[in-house]
C-alpha cells in the first residue's frame, strides 16, 4: 500500500509535483478534470473526456498523468491546502474554552464552505461529495491518505470537549458531519425544497446544525 501511494504521488514528476507547486499547464489540466469527475464520477469519466475538457490531446494528458487514477489523485493533492487549513485551525482551538465545540465545527466546515463562493471551486466541493459517497473509494487512496489525517484531528478534539460521550460516538459524529457538509454543495436542492424566495444563511445554519447534533446527540 505504501509503495502504491508513492507511485501515485510521484506520477506527475514531469509536471513538478515532487518538488512544489505544479506548473500552470498542469493546474489547468487539474481544474478541467475536476469538473468532468464531478459530473461523471471516477468510473464514468474517460481519459478522452478529460483531455477534451482541457483542450489537449490524450497523449499530452498521459504525459503528465500516467493513468486516470493518478490524475484523479493529483486533483486532491493539489487541493490539499484545504485540509491543511482545517487541521491547523482545529489544532489552534483552545479546547478548554466554553465555545471550543463551536470553534472546532467552524474549523471543520468554513474552509470547505469558502469553495462555494467561487463557481469554479464549487466543482471540487461536489467532487468531494462523490468521493465520500462512492463505496469504491476505499480502493483508491484519496480518503485514507489525504482526508483521514484531518478526520483524526477532528475526532481527537471532539473526544476532549465531549468526553462524556460513549465509545464510538466521536467517529460516527465525524462521518455524520461529513454528510451534512458535503450535501451543502448543492444549493439547487434547497431552492427546490424551500417555500420562500430566501433560503437563509447556509453557513450559519450548517454550523448550528452540526454543533447541536454533536452536543445533544
Amino acid at each position: 500500500m505504501a509503495a502504491a501511494r508513492r507511485t501515485i504521488t510521484q506520477a506527475s514528476g514531469t509536471a513538478g509535483e515532487q518538488t512544489g507547486q505544479p506548473s500552470v499547464r498542469v493546474r489547468t489540466l487539474l481544474r478541467a478534470a475536476e469538473k468532468v469527475f464531478a459530473v461523471e464520477g471516477y468510473h464514468g469519466a474517460t481519459m478522452r473526456q478529460l483531455a477534451e475538457a482541457a483542450g489537449v490531446s490524450v497523449s499530452l494528458l498521459m504525459y503528465h498523468f500516467k493513468s486516470k487514477e493518478q490524475l484523479y489523485y493529483q486533483i486532491f493533492v493539489h487541493r490539499q491546502n484545504i485540509n491543511e487549513q482545517r487541521r491547523a485551525r482545529i489544532q489552534a482551538v483552545d479546547l478548554d474554552r466554553p465555545d471550543a465545540l463551536e470553534e472546532i465545527v467552524a474549523a471543520f466546515i468554513e474552509p470547505v464552505l469558502a469553495l462555494h463562493d467561487d463557481p469554479d471551486d464549487l466543482w471540487f466541493a461536489r467532487l468531494v461529495l462523490r468521493e465520500a459517497a462512492d463505496p469504491s473509494s476505499q480502493q483508491r487512496q484519496v480518503i485514507s491518505s489525504l482526508f483521514d489525517p484531518m478526520a483524526r484531528e477532528f475526532i481527537a478534539a471532539l473526544r476532549r470537549v465531549l468526553s462524556e460521550k460513549p465509545e464510538g460516538f466521536h467517529e460516527w459524529a465525524y462521518l455524520f458531519s461529513v454528510g451534512a457538509l458535503t450535501q451543502s454543495a448543492f444549493d439547487t436542492r434547497i431552492r427546490n425544497l424551500a417555500n420562500a424566495p430566501s433560503t437563509g444563511d447556509k453557513n450559519a445554519s450548517l454550523r448550528s446544525f452540526i454543533t447541536a447534533a454533536l452536543r445533544y446527540g
